[in-house]
């Protein structure tokens, strides 16, 4: 609880284990099982295949943000990020419940086999439902769902549900292997998604193979500035125009779908831009829409914002404050941990109401816990 008030975090992250898939993965998959390391004072975990080829790498950008704030993570990285120390993160920030989100996902790869990808998932999906019952009540688990192979995502969407329990689910909004994510091929996902009732959230990945608008940047001058700065609104702006405006929404009225860690400031501009590209062009649209993109989204969707993102009062002016969410975006290098909340609190001109929803309200309805 933070000032009188509940707190749930839409978008809590945390350090794999270094160890995860070794004890997780099918064995079948012999030398291509990753295997981690800890890499500096802040701990994230490195992982390596049996050839020594190196996974998600921790790149110049992130070494430089790691020393700058390993400080802040020292009581984490003294348990191994393990569950007991993801509590007491919580508590020092105020939280009472978070849901806990994958940082570097392995399978973010359109080379890489459909069934090794999704394997890669199912392992990370069984640890983090085990590293939730150290607190059930307050630490919640997303799991992983690649967009590989439709089937296979389908399949997990079951797994994860019926036998893990698991209430929201992590996937990467970028196109993969020339799909697009409200190409119809992926309809039967999201009916399954829909049936099930269960959150459907979009967190764009770093660095990934994969179509990224950031990686058009790299190896340019000031690409960590340009490409980062861009990279998850310009990802998540694409998403919410595929779903709202692609025809999604349309087939699929009882999804709820949330657009994580991109800011929320652009999010007025873009439902007038798809509204009036609808007005003008829904006559040539091959699937109809029958009621304007932003109300789909209104409806619908969810949005998260960074605690010190001041334009949200915008944005709560413009659209209301039903639709939004806050992350502290623990424990990575641009985190504010752990005066995440006390920032939120320092933004002018939102009201207690507001602030109630944006804090937990939303959060709870998005994930469906009361």
């Amino acid at each position: 609880m933070k000032n009188g008030l509940k707190a749930f975090d839409s978008d809590m992250h945390v350090y794999d284990a270094a160890d995860l898939y070794e004890r997780y993965m099918d064995p079948k998959w012999g030398e291509r099982i990753p295997k981690g390391r800890r890499n500096g004072k802040h701990g994230r975990v490195e992982f390596k295949l049996g050839g020594g080829e190196t996974l998600r790498a921790i790149t110049d950008v992130i070494d430089h943000g790691q020393k700058q704030v390993a400080d802040r993570y020292e009581f984490a990285v003294a348990r191994d990020y393990d569950a007991v120390s993801q509590v007491e993160a919580m508590d020092r920030e105020g939280l009472d419940v978070a849901v806990l989100f994958r940082t570097s996902p392995l399978h973010c790869d359109e080379m890489l086999e459909s069934e090794y990808a999704n394997d890669l998932c199912k392992a990370w999906n069984d640890w983090i439902a085990d590293f939730c019952k150290e607190n059930p009540d307050r630490l919640k688990a997303s799991a992983l769902i690649t967009l590989h192979d439709v089937d296979l995502a389908v399949t997990e969407v079951r797994r994860v549900t019926d036998e893990l329990g698991i209430r929201a689910l992590s996937l990467c909004p970028e196109p993969i292997n020339g799909k697009r994510i409200h190409d119809r091929y992926f309809d039967p996902l999201w009916a399954e998604i829909e049936k099930r009732g269960i959150a459907l959230c979009f967190h764009p990945p770093a660095r990934p193979k994969q179509d990224q608008v950031a990686n058009k940047f790299f190896g340019h001058p000031n690409a960590n500035i340009v490409a980062l700065a861009l990279r998850n609104p310009v990802e998540l702006i694409q998403a919410v125009a595929s779903f709202c405006a692609g025809g999604v929404l349309e087939k699929f009225p009882k999804l709820r779908v949330a657009f994580l860690e991109g800011n929320c400031a652009w999010l007025p501009w873009l439902l007038y831009r798809l509204d009036e590209r609808a007005k003008l062009h829904g006559p040539l649209a091959d699937v109809p829409l029958s009621r304007k993109p932003s109300d789909y989204f209104l409806h619908q969707c969810f949005i998260s914002i960074d605690p010190d993102e001041y334009l949200v009062t915008d944005v709560v002016k413009r659209l209301g404050d039903e639709t939004i969410l806050i992350s502290t975006d623990y424990p990575h290098i641009d985190a504010h941990f752990p005066h995440a909340l006390d920032e939120f609190f320092e933004i002018k001109d939102l009201s207690d109401a507001s602030r109630r929803k944006i804090l937990w309200d939303n959060c709870a309805r998005l994930y469906n816990v009361g």
